[in-house]
């Protein structure tokens, strides 16, 4: 099995400011480490792979890969590790987008967005919030850029994505569902043009 080493645990489920500072004391880093070693290994062994993304990691590998990082043993699977990078994302108690910011960023998805426009909502996101998705998208580019063969355009990586970047507070599926086309028309703005 091919493998990431890992070596901090607990981040799941863990605001990432304090993740960002706590892995900080170890090294200088931009992200957290979970993100950056699943990357890596997505960019070294999976860019080609058909539907990176949608398809799901088998939930049980899934939840064995974050048990494994969180005690610091090491990784492998493409797929659930791409599962692992989006629930990260998704097990973060506040959104890449914070929710104090989501009126103004979902009012983007819904309206003609312009770049000026985005580059400042951007730049009042904290910063390792904008860290992060400025390393996702950037990430993310790379992958669409492939998806001649691995079918992930940006569309589909936008699908795949910006629900766990963007999402409303509530949990009631009224508003789920209601701000998921906006999250997800926001996020294909985004890759096109961070």
């Amino acid at each position: 099995m091919l493998g990431v080493s890992v070596s901090i645990a607990g981040v799941f489920g863990q605001r990432l400011e304090e993740t960002v500072l706590y892995e900080r004391r170890y090294g200088v880093r931009l992200v957290p480490l979970v993100v950056e070693q699943c990357v890596t290994f997505i960019l070294e062994h999976g860019l080609h792979e058909v539907g990176l993304f949608r398809q799901p990691g088998r939930a049980s590998l899934v939840k064995e890969l974050q048990e494994a990082f969180d005690s610091g043993e090491s990784l492998g699977n493409l797929v659930c590790l791409a599962s692992l990078l989006k629930l990260y994302l998704r097990q973060l108690p506040e959104p890449l987008v914070p929710y104090s910011h989501y009126q103004d960023f979902l009012q983007q998805g819904h309206s003609d967005l312009s770049p000026l426009h985005l580059r400042h909502l951007l730049h009042e996101l904290p910063v390792a919030n904008f860290n992060l998705l400025n390393f996702i998208c950037q990430f993310l580019n790379e992958v669409q850029s492939c998806s001649s063969s691995n079918k992930m355009n940006v569309q589909n990586l936008a699908t795949v994505f910006g629900p766990n970047i963007l999402r409303a507070k509530a949990e009631d599926p009224q508003s789920i569902m209601g701000g998921k086309p906006a999250s997800v028309c926001f996020f294909a703005f985004l890759l096109l043009n961070l």
